[in-house]
């Protein structure tokens, strides 16, 4: 089996290594030409230039592993006419379920399977088992569930066969993921600006981590920074938003279906680039930790 792979960042590159792990080779492209110079591997091969990934001889598996929007459509209206029909373009992107649909239909025009995949875990889950949640249509290829499986931790893989539905998962996922980050990076604010007690917050994090309730990927990452800087003072504290807790909302309000917590988080999350609060500090810890996610 050979996997082409657009996008080689921190999560595409991440995903090609596990894919050599598998034995699984991998034609590779990017455009920063450096990507070449930083990996080398036996099953790994760098593609300098865009149309030699393809050969219209064979059906292919394209993994897009690109941000969301402009690039992304861009790059996918370039693939269609330049790979043979019936083969798979799977989409990481976190795109908005809406562009996935867009996408699906204009690759049944060309008897290509499109499939709409939102993947978690971040950098790490990416490298070493993620968790991804897909969406298509019809069946899915026995050998590539196979496959995306494999680069999931055990019972990290979801198919479900309704265009679009993949990236809709991940819109809600990261909602909540967006309320949980919050509820966390206000409680260690208080722990952090009260005057009663004088509490280790790397201990506290370490604490909660095993055992408790809140025991979590997020409170392990944020134990990670707390260990090396305990006022994470290399942090200013404000806190992007990448726009899936924005499009949950908007499906929420579509729905009638209230959605507080997630709505409030993201509203803090935007404030964030007003103020320097200890909140801020722990939230860009979080997104630094499990996803190299840099702050403005």
């Amino acid at each position: 089996m050979e996997i082409i792979v657009i996008g080689l960042g921190k999560m595409g590159l991440s995903l090609v290594k596990q894919l050599n792990d598998h034995n699984i080779s991998v034609k590779g492209y990017d455009i920063n030409g450096e990507i070449g110079n930083l990996y080398q591997h036996p099953k790994f091969n760098f593609i300098t230039e865009f149309d030699q990934l393809f050969d219209a001889s064979k059906k292919e598996i394209i993994f897009l592993v690109l941000p969301a929007g402009k690039i992304t459509d861009s790059t996918f209206d370039k693939i269609l006419p330049l790979i043979k029909e019936k083969s798979s373009i799977i989409d990481f992107s976190n795109s908005q379920f809406k562009d996935s649909l867009r996408r699906f239909e204009d690759a049944k025009k060309h008897d290509i399977h499109y499939y709409d995949c939102g993947i978690s875990g971040g950098v790490e889950g990416a490298r070493y088992g993620a968790c991804m949640m897909m969406g298509g249509e019809g069946t899915l290829d026995s050998v590539l569930e196979e496959t995306l499986s494999n680069l999931c931790v055990p019972n990290g893989f979801i198919y479900h066969s309704q265009p679009g539905s993949g990236h809709y998962l991940k819109m809600v996922h990261n909602g909540i993921e967006y309320g949980m980050m919050q509820a966390i990076a206000e409680g260690f604010d208080l722990l952090y600006t009260q005057k009663n007690y004088q509490f280790d917050l790397e201990n506290v994090a370490n604490l909660w981590n095993h055992g408790s309730i809140i025991e979590s990927f997020l409170i392990e990452k944020l134990y990670e920074e707390l260990k090396s800087e305990p006022t994470l003072q290399k942090f200013k504290g404000e806190v992007s938003s990448s726009g899936e807790a924005l499009w949950t909302i908007e499906e929420a309000l579509a729905n009638e279906v209230p959605v507080p917590v997630i709505a409030l988080s993201l509203m803090k999350r935007n404030s964030t680039l007003d103020d320097n609060q200890y909140s801020g500090k722990v939230l860009s810890a979080m997104r630094y930790q499990f996803g190299g996610h840099q702050e403005l």
